[in-house]
């Protein structure tokens, strides 16, 4: 780091040494002085080179510092528009405002065809890519989990669950605040919010001091929609054999006040086959076999809903408040048969297990937030609350017959989690220049975190399976608490030729506390955490920029990993927590060079590396009857380094192209468990839009990801692809989709190995994909677009699979 401080330096040094200087103004449209959003504005210099690029934001309102004293003209151009040129001159360090500039419709509408500009799917904004998930047709009708399925750097596998190169630590933020949703299953929670309502994600992977110092891999911060016109909204209905929704919007904006509102009803079915083989073995010499076959048929049914109510004051002072609720239940019914061989293959022991689950949760979520804007430009206060309060059951009755079908034996577990949290948090930006290109922001904040498990178990013994009795060892109350107290500073600076620096450090206090009433186990742990934060910035020119960044982060284990409830739903695989467990610790770097031009024409390429102390990772164990146990440890380490690729482009006018490809090396080592592990992973999607005659337009995704190396052994290979056609009808603001879903394959494969020196295990899932859905999306009142209120976002807690 000192040595790159000292590269910026010289290089400042021999730089322009004169400041850059402000362009800015509005654009509106001549006739009806609405704002123009997304405009191209290009800054060219007497040559007619082009110095700087920028785009006007959603007020219509564009800037940029990157121009030196000299003559120059301003080129403004949007489709539908006819294209402005403005002569002007720098020669001073004053900013030089254009005020409002109106621009001039060119269009001729005929039959009520809409002419509109069109923003790229995938953009590169300084720390972040952005995907721009409203102008994607084949997101229409589903959920926020296809959406990320198409977003940049990520990958989400047959379960839904969401990792960043590799990694499954990261934050899942909708509009910049944690949602109490996210905390048991964020696989879960992504179902629970449609597709039609997110404008865009941003996938954030190197979070600077401002972020909670959880989220290792990365931030995803989900962009809702709201409304700009007086009245506005859209009702969607969904329609097909995996999936039925229904999700009305509403948004009404009044002088002051803006109110938006979303409600979502969706039930899903899902479907899986398994089928498992297990050897186990002493001293290398083969002692038994374990085989499974399980289905698993669950309906899902769930809603959720949320209202955002904005109040500006004046143009200095912005209140906010929201409310976000949910309710659903997410069984996990299953039918397995289970038989113990001997190595030569005869069967011991067989029988039929029978699991009926119920795992209902219901919670809701309060934001508070209020925005204070100085006479200093750039100089702004942010205060916030927050209050999540959420109850997760997760109860199954599991019976076991033999071959004669007799019942032998029967187990309930009835589990349910209480969860109450507070969050405070401030935040203070002071510009340290007139220009405020320079500037330090400061903050601090309170998570104040209670969760609470009472489980009881049940069991029939020998002899009378009929009847049950309560299991002492395995019923309990499992009590946590988990505060955490932060600060943070960070110094932000933008110097003449391109240079930016944003470097920051956050310092992190955690006090757990820990009770299980009745085996008598108290605990307490307190520790504090140094997160330093570092990103360079080299703007080459008008198109092309290279970052370099560092990050420290850490993980703290959840009441999901902690929870020491037994799950033994799947009497050949149980999953236990682990309450002994503690945080793990991240160091990450990233190199990126990033394209966008005016032709439509986004590049970024990024490097990185990624170092992980004490991991917390899924330990399986193996018992003399094959039965396996997996609970999370901090025994190991892993270290993953490769190369992230993604861009998008047009081939024609009306054919884009985006697509992303990742390959990396991963290396897991445990000395406790004498591992060392390790091998390559790659993966690869496109996503192609073809515009038709007639307002029709076409889609065609696919996405293939490579075996996965984890600590024990590997994930197998996945496969995903799907085609829509969409239909506008302008004139009846409708809009008709048809998606597809692995029409070629009822079922898509996917294995997972496990092994140790005791036991090779290979668990072969196939997951009922194919489908087909029909989505009818009716608006009224006009477009949507994001307000500007800032939110809490609590992203320190890692996320699991697991419930129960």
């Amino acid at each position: 780091m000192p040595f790159l401080i000292s590269l910026l330096i010289i290089q400042t040094t021999f730089s322009q040494t004169l400041p850059g200087y402000l362009i800015k103004g509005t654009l509106i449209d001549s006739a009806s002085s609405k704002v123009i959003e997304f405009a191209t504005i290009s800054i060219l210099d007497d040559q007619e080179q082009v110095v700087a690029l920028t785009y006007s934001d959603e007020n219509g309102f564009f800037k940029s510092t990157d121009i030196k004293t000299g003559s120059y003209s301003l080129s403004l151009s949007f489709v539908g528009y006819r294209q402005k040129r403005l002569a002007f001159k720098i020669t001073s360090t004053a900013p030089y405002d254009f005020g409002t500039i109106k621009l001039i419709s060119d269009v001729k509408q005929l039959d009520a065809v809409t002419v509109t500009g069109v923003k790229q799917l995938v953009e590169q904004q300084p720390g972040m890519l952005i995907y721009n998930a409203e102008k994607d047709i084949s997101n229409t009708g589903g959920t926020a989990a296809d959406v990320l399925r198409k977003a940049p750097i990520l990958n989400v596998d047959a379960a839904g669950n969401v990792t960043m190169r590799g990694n499954s630590n990261l934050r899942i933020l909708i509009n910049g605040k944690y949602s109490g949703q996210m905390a048991r299953n964020a696989a879960d929670a992504l179902n629970m919010m449609p597709a039609g309502s997110i404008k865009s994600v941003e996938v954030i992977t190197s979070p600077s001091a401002r972020y909670d110092a959880e989220g290792a891999a990365g931030v995803i911060n989900i962009i809702t929609k709201k409304g700009n016109q007086s009245t506005s909204g859209t009702i969607e209905v969904v329609g097909g054999n995996l999936e039925q929704a229904i999700n009305p919007r509403i948004a009404v904006n009044r002088d002051k006040w803006n109110i938006s509102s979303t409600l979502h009803l969706h039930r899903f079915r899902n479907k899986e086959l398994s089928s498992l083989d297990r050897t186990t073995f002493e001293n290398g010499v083969e002692t038994g076999k374990v085989r499974q076959e399980i289905v698993r048929d669950n309906a899902k049914p769930h809603s959720s809903g949320d209202v955002q109510i904005e109040y500006q004051a004046d143009s200095a002072n912005v209140f906010n408040f929201s409310v976000n609720g949910w309710l659903g239940n997410w069984p996990q019914n299953s039918e397995q048969q289970n038989s113990r061989l001997t190595p030569d293959g005869q069967i011991i022991d067989q029988f039929y297990q029978s699991v009926k689950t119920k795992a209902p949760n219901k919670g809701i979520d309060l934001n508070l937030g209020y925005t204070k804007k100085f006479k200093k430009p750039g100089e702004e206060l942010y205060l916030m609350a927050q209050h999540n309060r959420s109850i997760d059951d997760f109860n199954y009755n599991a019976t076991q017959r033999d071959d004669e079908q007799f019942l032998v034996y029967r187990e309930i577990n009835d589990n349910t989690t209480h969860n109450r949290e507070w969050t405070f948090q401030g935040d203070y930006i002071l510009p340290l220049t007139p220009s405020g290109k320079h500037a330090l922001e400061s903050g601090v904040k309170a998570i104040l975190r209670n969760v609470g498990s009472d489980y009881q178990v049940q069991a029939s013994e020998n002899g009378t399976p009929d009847k049950l009795s309560i299991v002492s060892a395995r019923t309990d109350r499992f009590d946590y608490r988990q505060d955490v107290l932060a600060a943070y500073s960070q110094l932000k600076f933008k110097w003449s030729g391109g240079w930016a620096l944003h470097a920051g450090a956050r310092m992190e206090g955690t006090f757990l506390e820990g009770d299980q009433r009745d085996a008598g186990v108290h605990f307490t742990s307190n520790f504090w955490n140094f997160v330093p934060s570092a990103t360079i910035f080299k703007k080459l020119d008008a198109n092309n920029n290279l970052t370099l960044s560092y990050t420290k982060r850490i993980s703290r284990p959840s009441i999901w990993d902690l929870n020491p409830n037994r799950d033994s739903q799947d009497p050949k695989n149980i999953v236990v927590g682990n309450p002994s467990l503690k945080p793990e610790e991240v160091n990450q770097m990233e190199f990126t060079y990033a394209l966008q031009t005016n032709s439509d024409l986004f590049l970024n390429i990024s490097a990185f590396g990624r170092k992980t102390n004490n991991s917390i990772e899924s330990i399986v164990t193996m018992d003399a009857e094959g039965v396996a146990t997996t609970t999370k440890q901090n025994l190991a380490s892993n270290a993953q380094y490769g190369v992230n690729f993604s861009t998008s482009f047009s081939l024609l006018p009306d054919w884009k192209i985006n697509s992303n490809a990742n390959i990396r090396q991963a290396r897991f080592k445990s000395g406790a468990l004498g591992i060392d592990n390790k091998g390559m992973a790659w993966g690869l999607n496109i996503n192609t839009s073809l515009k038709l005659p007639k307002n029709f337009s076409v889609q065609a995704y696919g996405d293939y990801d490579a075996r996965s190396i984890e600590l024990q052994g590997f994930e197998g290979a996945w496969l995903y692809y799907s085609f829509s056609a969409k239909k506008e009808l302008p004139a009846r603001k409708l809009t008709i989709t048809l998606t597809t879903v692995s029409p070629f394959g009822a079922y898509r494969p996917q294995k997972e190995v496990v092994s140790s020196p005791e036991f090779y295990s290979i668990m072969r899932n196939q997951y009922l994909m194919r489908s087909v859905k029909l989505s009818l999306n009716w608006e009224f009142g006009g477009l949507f677009k994001q307000g500007s209120g800032r939110k809490i976002n609590n992203d320190d807690l890692k996320n699991v699979k697991q419930g129960g």
